[in-house]
C-alpha cells in the first residue's frame, strides 16, 4: 500500500478537491468526483484531469489512478450520486427480487435518481456532439 510523505500530505491538503488525507488514504470531495466524471466522459484522460484539477501527478501511481477511475465510475453508475469520504455501505445478502421490494419507496427513489442522472448525462453528451460538429464545420 502506498504511503504518502509528510510533504505530499501537506501539498494534497492544499487542494480544494481533497476532503481528507492520511498516510495511506486520500478522500476526494463529491464535487471533484462529479467534475472528474464529466471530464472523463468528455474524453479526457485521468492524468490530464488530475493535472487540470491541480494535482501533482508524481504523487500518483498508475494503479492508484485506475482505482480512482473505477471508484468514480461505480458511484456514477449507481444512481445514488457521488459521496464524500468513505463509502463503506454494508452489502445486503439478498437483492430485491419480488414486486413489493422493487416498488418500495427507497427503490423507487433510487431509480428516479438514476433516471435524472442519466438524462443529465445524455444532455451533456448532446452538447459535446453539437460543439464537435460546429468545430468540424469551421
Amino acid at each position: 500500500m502506498k504511503e504518502y510523505t509528510e510533504k505530499q500530505i501537506k501539498e494534497l491538503k492544499k487542494n480544494p478537491y481533497v476532503l481528507k488525507v492520511s498516510k495511506h488514504r486520500l478522500y476526494y470531495t463529491a464535487k471533484f468526483k462529479e467534475e472528474f466524471w464529466i471530464s472523463y466522459q468528455a474524453g479526457n484522460s485521468p492524468r490530464k484531469i488530475l493535472s487540470d484539477f491541480g494535482f501533482d501527478l508524481s504523487i500518483f501511481g498508475q494503479k492508484q489512478i485506475d482505482s480512482l477511475v473505477q471508484h468514480i465510475k461505480k458511484q456514477a453508475l449507481s444512481g445514488n450520486g457521488f459521496s464524500e469520504g468513505e463509502n463503506r455501505q454494508r452489502r445486503s445478502p439478498m437483492k430485491a427480487t419480488n414486486e413489493t421490494e422493487l416498488s418500495s419507496p427507497q427503490s423507487i427513489e433510487r431509480m428516479q435518481n438514476e433516471l435524472l442522472y442519466l438524462r443529465q448525462e445524455v444532455e451533456f453528451l448532446k452538447k459535446i456532439i453539437i460543439a464537435d460538429n460546429s468545430e468540424k464545420r469551421k
